[in-house]
């Protein structure tokens, strides 16, 4: 470490790079020393009176300049290392004193937010605060966090509002760089955009203009920018933040979800159709909701027919399309598997069916669409969704039998035709408790009246003083009719009546 800081200060730095420009390998001689001198320009966009920030960017310079361009395919792997640590430990001095320095924070944020500036000079600043925030990735997490949150009591998120609605693309990425750099502390930026809402100028948000950059052709790059800082904003809720995370999750369903889906929507028109990566984010960014906020489904993707605008794209030509509409679909029934609500939503709004038939209409091409319809089926067979299982080979079973072949099509049916079994089994059993209750009740009855019986006989037979013949006893237990407690009770009555009056009846019943 004492040599290499020897080698690179600024007293020996420009003597040791001339030496490295002979190298025996190259015919000519390679001027690097005269370019650096010459052609490399260090420019401020803002002045830095701090010497020593001065000296370590200029130092920092020349030491990338040495590894990526002198010393490309020479260096070893210890050494690479050594100088990567070097280049570290400059860019975390340099962002410290920065940051720490108020006055040129002052400085830098009063001139961005001046009107007085020309459009070369605001483009030299975003830029700059662009490599600023990237550099910054050298400090430990803490110091990340706490510049975060400085830059942003400095108004940095006012500064890429204005930044994302420029016209000229290099400005946008940058002002998506930044911003993906701030979200580190995400509460920062949610906090900001729930503020700031309704006050935007324009009319148009900060929100509003993350769900513009999604929607804008820009490139892969910066589309995948936009995804990401939309994705980090909807999700990372903790205990602490939880109510921030949620304002803003309801603010993103309420202003923005049908948007998204209007894109969708619009696509079916040629003319007005979004391009191919742009749909593609979306679905993505629909499937990230789906799987993060279950509790939204009922709501949003299958409120306002959002779920039917969806699954227009399986009628795309283009397979990548129609494979992420099924994929929000598996997304959708995986996070509501538990819900019999959502569950019957699906069922009622045949949302399948447009799955089905565009599954048999690719036929047996073994495709990525195909294995995503499969792993569809197979999920909701695995996870025993019997309603799904009865909707799917009750309604759709004719134009599965094409693939009856098919392990997981065989077993999906074999699963269809056990619960079809249980039932019929549980219904037989429920028919066979029913006729043995029937006849319990019959047995009861019976031995009721015999008990009856035995009452009345043993109450007239140990009675000495009645004096009643046995023909009359006989014909009298034989009556039928004295079924009921109440007419048992009367018969009891009348026989434990008086002798005397019992005395007088005839003798002949």
């Amino acid at each position: 470490a004492a040599i290499f800081d020897k080698i690179f200060s600024d007293d020996f730095i420009l003597d040791i790079i001339g030496v490295l420009e002979y190298d025996p390998e190259v015919r000519n001689v390679q001027n690097h020393s005269a370019f650096l001198k010459e052609h490399a320009v260090f420019k401020e966009a803002i002045p830095i009176r701090n010497a020593s920030v001065v000296s370590k960017i200029h130092q920092t310079y020349r030491i990338c300049y040495i590894k990526d361009v002198i010393l490309q395919k020479g260096l070893d792997e210890a050494t690479l290392a050594s100088l990567n640590a070097i280049i570290n430990a400059n860019y975390a001095f340099v962002v410290c004193l920065l940051k720490d320095d108020t006055s040129f924070m002052q400085r830098l944020f009063a001139t961005m937010r001046s009107s007085n500036i020309s459009a070369e000079s605001k483009r030299e600043l975003v830029l700059f605060l662009r490599e600023f925030c990237t550099v910054s990735s050298s400090l430990q997490p803490a110091q990340r966090m706490q510049l975060s949150r400085d830059l942003a009591g400095r108004g940095v998120f006012d500064i890429i509002s204005d930044v994302l609605r420029s016209q000229e693309k290099v400005l946008v990425s940058a002002g998506t760089d930044i911003l993906h750099y701030l979200t580190q502390d995400p509460n920062l930026l949610r906090s900001y955009i729930a503020n700031h809402e309704e006050s935007s100028r324009e009319g148009i948000s900060l929100l509003g203009l993350l769900i513009e950059g999604i929607a804008t052709d820009f490139g892969g790059e910066m589309l995948c920018q936009f995804l990401e800082i939309l994705k980090v904003l909807l999700d990372g809720c903790t205990a602490d933040t939880v109510t921030q995370c949620r304002d803003f999750i309801e603010l993103f369903y309420e202003k923005c979800f049908d948007k998204l889906i209007n894109i969708i929507e619009s696509s079916r028109v040629e003319e007005y159709s979004a391009k191919l990566e742009i749909l593609y984010n979306i679905c993505e960014l629909l499937c990230f909701c789906a799987r993060h906020h279950p509790y939204k489904i009922k709501i949003t993707f299958f409120g306002s027919n959002s779920m039917e605008k969806i699954l227009t794209l399986t009628r795309r030509r283009e397979r990548s399309l129609v494979v992420a509409a099924v994929r929000i679909m598996r997304t959708i029934i995986g996070a509501g598997r538990n819900d019999e609500l959502l569950i019957s939503h699906v069922i009622e709004f045949n949302t399948l069916k447009p799955i089905i038939e565009v599954f048999v209409e690719n036929g047996n091409r073994y495709n990525m669409l195909h294995s995503t319809v499969l792993e569809l089926l197979d999920f909701i067979r695995k996870e025993n969704l019997k309603s799904l299982v009865l909707y799917v080979v009750e309604s759709f079973w004719d134009q599965l039998l094409m693939f009856e072949q098919l392990a997981s099509i065989q077993a999906f049916k074999l699963k269809y035709q056990e619960y079809v079994d249980i039932a019929e089994e549980t219904q037989t059993t429920s028919v066979d408790h029913t006729r043995k209750a029937d006849e319990r009740g019959l047995d009861k009855e019976e031995e009721d009246y015999f008990s009856k019986d035995r009452a009345m006989k043993k109450i007239l037979l140990h009675r000495p003083d009645m004096h009643i013949n046995n023909a009359w006893l006989s014909q009298l237990m034989e009556v039928k009719s004295i079924t009921s407690l109440q007419g048992l009770n009367l018969v009891v009555l009348w026989i434990m009546a008086p002798t005397k009056i019992i005395s007088h009846l005839p003798s002949d019943p």
